[in-house]
């Protein structure tokens, strides 16, 4: 197999090349110039400078006819991934970016499949369940993330559908959190700004007993880590049967962890005994929020009653069951 992939210097990039580079025969990573000394351990990888925010994405044309003759599966998985980012920034890299990349396609002379690397905040807020065939017509978004990344994914759809006789499979994953074994993580996200919180201000709040937080109680954390999204990837690619021109997988761990039992956990494993009361969302904690370094553009995700919908995930990948955050949550100290 022959790969080239788009975000490959990423935090989740890295540690899908890797995977990928066990039994790939090649593998062209896409980078800008001073990625170029990535996995220099590898002779099956060749790095290549190029930019998805450039409409030819590959800067040497000859080299982009020579990958664009030779790979048999292209993986996207480039992404500014920011809920503060400006808009104009957002939407360059997350749907032009995309754009650029579907014209690549069109290019390739032996494409075998092409995997698009989305997320799980493409889903409607006002939904209960999200299920894989669907990307629900959205109108109302609450950051640049979720809504830049809910047009490329639509893009993709819609490249899909006019280009029947490729194989694309959409991957979701839920929020990409750190390292399942070492917990190393790329930048503060997620469930990582509340972690920061505690940890900054566990001298004041072991003072107070009970803390009043917004979120809902009953809703859930969807993140699973890393490494288990890289691989679960990686086993998707490899045993792709090609049986079907549209697939769409959402990676969140089996068991994820209501709000209020992560935030138990991660305050027993700082040695707080405060009690988080969860109260409704208000203008006046999301005045306060950003002072505590928590972007307000969270706060929905904290009310998120969502479910994903795994069937046809569980079908081709049951080993996602054994990605437990029971098994996995000591990384959050």
């Amino acid at each position: 197999m022959k790969i080239l992939i788009l975000g490959g210097t990423g935090f989740l990039g890295k540690y899908l090349v890797r995977e990928l580079a066990i039994n790939a025969s090649k593998i062209y990573v896409v980078c800008r110039n001073k990625h170029k000394n990535t996995f220099q351990e590898f002779t099956n990888i060749e790095m290549v400078t190029g930019d998805i925010t450039d409409t030819e994405v590959i800067k040497d044309s000859h080299i982009k006819n020579a990958i664009l003759s030779d790979c048999d599966v292209i993986i996207h998985a480039a992404a500014l991934y920011d809920v503060k980012a400006a808009y104009q920034e957002i939407y360059l890299h997350n749907v032009v970016g995309t754009q650029n990349v579907l014209q690549l396609l069109k290019k390739t002379k032996n494409l075998k499949a092409f995997y698009y690397v989305s997320t799980i905040a493409v889903a409607d807020e006002q939904s209960e369940c999200l299920t894989e065939d669907c990307l629900p017509i959205r109108t109302v978004f609450h950051d640049n993330y979720s809504k830049t990344k809910y047009y490329a994914e639509k893009l993709v759809r819609e490249y899909a559908a006019t280009h029947p006789q490729l194989p694309i499979r959409i991957v979701r994953p839920g929020v990409i959190v750190g390292d399942s074994v070492t917990g190393e993580i790329a930048n503060v996200n997620g469930p990582y700004y509340f972690l920061q919180f505690l940890k900054k201000y566990d001298h004041l709040i072991k003072k107070i007993p009970i803390m009043p937080m917004t979120f809902n109680p009953n809703s859930h954390l969807h993140i699973i880590p890393v490494d288990h999204a890289a691989h679960y990837i990686f086993l998707l690619i490899n045993r792709d049967l090609y049986d079907e021109q549209l697939k769409t997988y959402h990676l969140i761990c089996i068991d994820p962890p209501k709000i209020s039992q992560f935030l138990d956990d991660i305050s027993r494993t700082l040695g707080l005994e405060t009690q988080f009361q969860p109260i409704p969302s208000n203008k006046v904690f999301s005045f306060i929020m950003p002072f505590l370094k928590i972007p307000k553009e969270i706060i929905p995700f904290m009310f998120s009653r969502i479910s994903y919908d795994k069937t046809l995930t569980l079908k081709d990948l049951p080993e996602l069951k054994n990605s437990k955050y029971a098994d996995f949550k000591k990384i959050f100290s």
